[in-house]
């Protein structure tokens, strides 16, 4: 036999090994219902209290993912994205305000 077919003979298992597990059908995990959902996730914010305060916490949450953002970023350019985050934090916060003071007043 020449160089040449030595190789490929040497190299098939493996061509077949691949083609096998392409084909094979993906297997799904059998579902855990020991572990429900949480409670929380069922709990609607229908009062006007409930709303501001969801609304405080994502105007936070994105006020924290904002200054994340900012860290990797140089002195000035740091500086103005640290500006930028609070000015949208407390522009978040009138909103908040702004809505809650607005469906109470309606209620």
């Amino acid at each position: 036999m020449t160089k040449n077919r030595q190789k490929h003979l040497l190299l098939l298992p493996f061509f077949l090994a691949a083609c096998f597990t392409a084909h094979v059908p993906a297997m799904a995990a059998e579902e855990d219902v020991s572990q429900q959902d949480p409670q929380r996730w069922y709990e609607g914010d229908d009062t006007a209290k409930l709303h501001n305060k969801t609304l405080l916490k994502e105007a936070h949450a994105a006020y924290a993912q904002a200054l994340q953002e900012c860290k990797p970023l140089k002195r000035a350019e740091a500086k103005a994205c640290r500006k930028e985050a609070r000015d949208l934090l407390k522009s978040d916060l009138a909103r908040a305000k702004r809505i809650y003071a607005n469906t109470t007043a309606s209620e």
